[in-house]
């Protein structure tokens, strides 16, 4: 056989463009099995060298109005979609709002039943899976009336996932955006925390187009948390989902009410815990944490001097009710932040304002009223240093009253508008749980998802105290199961922006992370205070005293003793220091509540 010269020359260019492709191919599957494989120390210590300043997006700013970079290590590895904001766009609204819902027809995102819920669920993502997922949505700009294919691809992809029935996409009206096609993507936009206009956008297009393995992954991560958190409810209970930024007040299986919150910012998480309340604070003091006057308070008095505890209200005491001390005579140069208790005055400005909600917590968080209400508006609320700020705290805490004799809404007005101190005990308290749920189904069958905030899917994390995002414990986890001993320096930081302290901790100061240490994994400075710092021991289980169905301490002991719910130990505890005595904290067993006007240790706002 004769070949001529062209085509001889022909075969050669093909033959090229032949090896070329499958070169780049190799290259290509070699990219990405190398970046799957990787591991998130790995990743982090990549992000070496770069900024810590936070990015400049709501849920990271200061409550001030300053704009601040976020952290690289904060980044989602996967870069998932937003999906607990509108899109994380500057400026953007709450998605939700805090209402009380008079025809009781809102299923809680927790239930005795909620466990059956997301295994069904489980179940369902489970066969879209296996009959090969659904297909991405290219365009971001579609609403009613619109014609065409990209309808049809919309409507396909709701239909894979329930929200709408195989029929609409038959005849003329499968490529038309429909009344019911409107109120699907709706119903999508709700149960993914985005604003529900009904209309498709860029944030909505995100949403959809994550993988049915990615849903699946984030529905298996919440089986154990589902598990835990749903044990013994009682007919009347509190749930805070931190990656919802809600609270529902629920009573005999249905919802009383809703209420958008400020939750603990990636750096300063909020912990997560089961309890019952205590007691509440009627125009309380505030006790200020250790952390934020080493963090906060202290550099700013080191920048604009003592007047900033003046126009704050805040006054320093030799020790927990000791003689109060003139700030002017303090060295404030040379001043560890834990030598002065520091509280400050009851009145319009405190950071607790009106109300403050008691619970038994190792980690000495509540939840309480806010002087800066405005924020409740906005989205990716993570603004506060691990306590719950609700808006309209009114609300639910005439709720939680209930029954309770000399109380109505009334009295709570008046309360707060007195500026008297005082503090009730809870004659039946309801129970209380803080959880994290990054997806969840509800009574009717609704699958929601939200973000991965603290980036804690995949760590086996179920209850304790998240470990600030981008560093590690001790012995490697995302996590822990106790307070961590921090012992304040004795010379404060002094590279906080002007801005950074307005009561609720807010900072810009460089965070060292767990890549930038020569020997991983490492023990980070925490927003833990008070406690001697103690070699910490091999992990070791703690029997709970007691078995109390709304103990907290029973919700770490069980975990601990079930290796296949969470890969969780509790290791030696160290031992705090308060009032110049000793006293041991069981990290498997909830402290009890604070005096009346006083802050336990490990309080963060």
């Amino acid at each position: 056989m004769q070949f001529s010269v062209s085509s001889l020359s022909a075969t050669k260019k093909v033959i090229r463009r032949g090896s070329v492709s499958v070169l780049a191919l190799t290259l290509g599957m070699l990219f990405i099995q190398q970046a799957s494989a990787e591991n998130l120390r790995v990743w982090l210590k990549k992000q070496k060298g770069q900024t810590s300043e936070q990015a400049a997006k709501p849920g990271f700013g200061t409550s001030t109005g300053n704009s601040q970079k976020k952290l690289k290590s904060q980044e989602p590895l996967s870069q998932p979609a937003q999906t607990n904001f509108n899109g994380g766009l500057s400026g953007a609204k709450a998605t939700t709002e805090t209402e009380v819902v008079v025809d009781k027809s809102v299923s809680p995102m927790l239930s005795p039943t909620a466990m059956a819920g997301i295994q069904n669920a489980v179940t369902r993502y489970e066969i879209i899976a296996a009959r090969g997922g659904w297909q991405s949505v290219a365009s971001t700009k579609l609403a009613k009336g619109a014609q065409g294919k990209e309808v049809t691809v919309l409507k396909r992809r709701l239909v894979a996932e329930g929200y709408l029935p195989e029929s609409t996409l038959e005849g003329e009206k499968g490529v038309t955006f429909t009344t019911a096609l409107e109120q699907a993507l709706k119903q999508f936009q709700i149960n993914h925390g985005l604003a529900a206009t009904g209309r498709l956008d860029k944030a909505t297009q995100a949403a959809l187009n994550v993988p049915v393995q990615r849903r699946l992954t984030t529905l298996r991560a919440n089986l154990p948390r589902v598990a835990e958190y749903s044990r013994d409810l009682s007919s009347r209970y509190i749930v805070v989902n931190v990656p919802a930024l809600q609270l529902e007040a629920v009573q005999n299986g249905r919802v009383y009410s809703r209420h958008n919150v400020i939750a603990g910012k990636p750096e300063r998480p909020s912990p997560i815990v089961m309890a019952n309340l205590s007691d509440i604070n009627f125009n309380p003091y505030w006790n200020v944490p250790v952390s934020i006057v080493e963090r906060d308070l202290i550099p700013q008095i080191l920048k604009g001097g003592t007047q900033t505890l003046k126009k704050q209200n805040i006054r320093i005491y030799d020790g927990y009710q000791g003689p109060e001390v003139d700030p002017d005579d303090v060295d404030w140069s040379s001043t560890p932040a834990d030598r002065y208790h520091f509280r400050q005055d009851p009145g319009k400005d405190n950071a607790m304002a009106t109300m403050k909600i008691n619970f038994p917590s190792p980690f000495g968080v509540y939840m309480h009223d806010t002087p800066t209400r405005s924020l409740f508006g906005t989205a990716g609320r993570y603004l506060s240093s691990g306590c719950v700020r609700v808006e309209k705290v009114p609300i639910l805490v005439n709720w939680v009253l209930n029954g309770q004799e000399g109380w109505n809404q009334s009295r709570i007005a008046e309360m707060a508008e007195s500026l008297e101190r005082l503090d009730v005990k809870l004659i039946d308290p309801p129970q209380l749980r803080w959880v994290y749920l990054t997806a969840w189904a509800t009574g009717t069958g609704q699958v929601n998802f939200r973000d991965d905030i603290y980036e804690l899917d995949g760590t086996g994390f179920i209850v304790g105290q998240p470990m600030p995002v981008g560093e590690y414990s001790e012995d490697g986890k995302r996590y822990v199961l106790k307070p961590i001993p921090h012992t304040p320096a004795a010379s404060p930081v002094d590279s906080l922006s002007d801005n950074s302290f307005d009561l609720f901790g807010n900072d810009d100061t460089p965070r060292k992370r767990a890549s930038e240490s020569k020997s991983k994994p490492v023990v980070a400075t925490t927003n833990f205070t008070g406690t001697k710092p103690v070699a910490k021991k091999k992990a070791a289980k703690v029997e709970p005293k007691s078995k109390g169905k709304t103990d907290s301490g029973s919700a770490f002991s069980r975990l601990q003793k079930n290796p296949q719910t969470a890969s969780v130990a509790a290791s030696e505890e160290p031992k705090t220091i308060k009032k110049k005595k000793k006293k041991t904290v069981e990290a498997a067993k909830a402290t009890p509540p604070a005096k009346p006007d006083e802050e336990p240790l490990f309080g963060q706002d």
